[in-house]
């Protein structure tokens, strides 16, 4: 579902407030129209903003997606859907994709404005995803970890043990994305001692790409064009 033309022509001059909703997990959920682009927002976080989601949109740009042969991928955290919105409708990729998501009401909230734009296969599992990485049996060629509650990483998916559950969920050649924040000094340090401990202890030809506010870290250093 696309806003309204008079919707869409107003939201280049202020934010218009769609919908706000509760969210047990993650407090007060704002849908706006913001650029003639739907985003979801928290508090102190933007969860999902269209082909405006700049931490993967970037992070594609500098990727040559098409050596990997990737058919299958895995979403954990879904905001209202733009990693694969963004694959399909900037990129030109049809993949199959699996979307997991704990928060019940953002699945409402992606079913009801976004979802509906996409052509390519999707399913949606909604649980934990700690839960979904151990359970998980299959593999995928591209993982994007992109999970925030608000503006934070909960810390059990910065475990040794997640990784390892995550590790095991890539096919021989496939990609790990990884979303970290990285907007100030705190949380830059933070993530540079991520990378260089546990994410490298689990992946050692890791490396990450400095976007926007944010680092990507990524499984292998020549997925990089």
């Amino acid at each position: 579902m696309r806003p309204s033309f008079r919707t869409k022509l107003g939201s280049y001059f202020v934010d218009i407030k769609l919908e706000e909703t509760l969210s047990v997990y993650s407090g007060t959920l704002e849908v706006l129209c913001r650029n003639g682009r739907y985003a979801l927002c928290t508090k102190n976080a933007v969860y999902s903003y269209d082909d405006l989601y700049v931490n993967f949109r970037d992070s594609f740009q500098q990727m040559n997606l098409e050596k990997y042969g990737i058919k299958n991928v895995l979403v954990l955290g879904l905001g209202l859907g733009s990693i694969p919105l963004l694959l399909e409708k900037k990129f030109k990729k049809i993949y199959n994709y699996t979307l997991v998501e704990i928060d019940p009401k953002i699945v409402d909230l992606a079913t009801k404005y976004t979802l509906d734009e996409l052509e390519s296969p999707y399913s949606i599992v909604c649980m934990d995803a700690l839960d979904y990485v151990k359970n998980c049996s299959e593999q995928f060629d591209l993982v994007a970890i992109d999970i925030f509650i608000d503006d934070q990483i909960p810390s059990d998916f910065e475990s040794i043990q997640f990784l390892e559950g995550v590790k095991k969920l890539l096919s021989p050649n496939a990609l790990l994305m990884y979303n970290q924040l990285t907007y100030n000094e705190a949380l830059l340090s933070k993530t540079a001692l991520f990378l260089q401990g546990k994410f490298k202890s689990v992946f050692p030809e890791a490396t990450c790409l400095s976007l926007s506010g944010n680092k990507m870290l990524l499984n292998k250093g020549h997925l990089v064009k």
